[in-house]
């Protein structure tokens, strides 16, 4: 399983690649690339999904917005950020770092 050391590795050797739904997902929410790569070298991982080789990263973007970064390690020379999100209130607690229960995932 992957690290936050590593992450902020990969981004800090711009090591990186968005998945398209990554960047729709950041538009949509007005959230910057900037905001991201912020994100990933100043978070932590929340969450861990072993099947599919992912983590969840929490952090703050520039602004100080609550932020969500999905981030796939199934590839060792690189990182892909899948997917970002400002996340919800009605959905996490604690910071935005635990999900409530009956949360998805």
């Amino acid at each position: 399983m992957i690290t936050i050391e590593k992450i902020r590795n990969f981004i800090q050797n711009e090591k990186y690649e968005y998945y398209t739904h990554a960047i729709t997902e950041a538009k949509k929410d007005g959230v910057e690339p900037e905001d991201i790569v912020y994100v990933l070298l100043t978070g932590k991982i929340i969450e861990k999904y072993p099947d599919r080789q992912r983590v969840l990263v929490c952090g703050k973007t520039l602004s100080g917005l609550p932020l969500h970064v999905v981030c796939n390690h199934s590839d060792s020379d690189m990182i892909y950020i899948v997917t970002v999100y400002i996340p919800s209130d009605e959905e996490w607690t604690g910071n935005y770092q635990q999900r409530k229960r009956g949360g998805k995932r």
